[in-house]
């Protein structure tokens, strides 16, 4: 491109520019004007915890947070005793049934877990990622499809 071509660009771009600028600014319909002033009115008048985290106070929003963190290390705590009986031999023996068939269960998911993790390693990692970029390639025609048929379907024309 030539700077004169460049130039004849620019002066043409800033033309446009200047015309669509002077058009007046259209005006929205009456009725799309009441719906979003009174959508607008509708959320001005939510309570805080009804609006979006970042919009509440700084102090509801800490509370929240140390809430969670704590319910967070509660549960972790309530996991780990969990953990810590069912692993006991003396007390498996006088635990209910229900509690020895979940050991059981939990016993075989791991096990299970550990032969797919066997399996995958047997597995070339060249098949992986043939197989991971197969599944990614039929995702998008899928996606595409899905895409076609609703333009096909639903857009009115």
């Amino acid at each position: 491109m030539t700077p004169e071509d460049h130039n004849r660009e620019a002066q043409l771009e800033q033309l446009i520019d200047d015309a669509v600028r002077a058009l007046p600014g259209r005006r929205a319909p009456l009725t799309l004007q009441a719906r979003v002033l009174a959508e607008v009115e509708r959320r001005a008048a939510l309570p805080w915890w009804r609006s979006n985290f970042a919009h509440w106070p700084l102090v509801a929003r800490a509370g929240f947070l140390v809430a969670s963190y704590g319910f967070v290390k509660i549960a972790l705590a309530a996991v780990m005793r969990l953990t810590e009986a069912l692993r006991a031999s003396e007390v498996a023996g006088a635990l209910s049934p229900a509690v020895r068939l979940a050991h059981g269960s939990a016993s075989i998911l791991s096990t299970t877990a550990d032969v797919g993790a066997s399996v995958l390693r047997a597995i070339p990692s060249y098949w992986l990622y043939g197989g991971a970029v197969t599944a990614i390639a039929l995702y998008a025609v899928l996606f595409g499809l899905g895409a076609a048929a609703y333009r096909t379907l639903y857009i009115d024309r």
